[in-house]
């Protein structure tokens, strides 16, 4: 019977288009279908005909929306604070 071992994962493997898109800091495409999704989500959230259960689903996918551009720019802030912690290193390692 073949074992199942574990693998340690590359902790930069994870979420490979996440990372080309903070690292790249290139916003266009996705704030552009971020912005047409959720035009469309509060369009079903206004139309009272679709019923309470629709509107109640586009208000939840729009927090996602949401919680997902708050993440990116919390990303952001990593890197760029690493990137800081980087510098400064590399100041101190200079000095000595």
């Amino acid at each position: 019977m073949p074992q199942n071992k574990s693998t340690v994962q590359d902790p930069g493997l994870g979420y490979p288009q996440i990372e080309k898109l903070i690292e790249a800091e290139n916003f266009e495409t996705i704030n552009k279908s971020f912005a047409e999704a959720y035009n469309k989500l509060e369009a079903i959230k206004k139309d009272r005909s679709g019923g309470l259960k629709k509107q109640k689903s586009a208000q939840k996918a729009m927090q996602s929306y949401e919680l997902t551009t708050q993440l990116i720019n919390e990303l952001l802030q990593v890197k760029y604070q690493l990137i800081k912690a980087k510098e400064e290193e590399a100041k101190k390692g200079q000095k000595k």
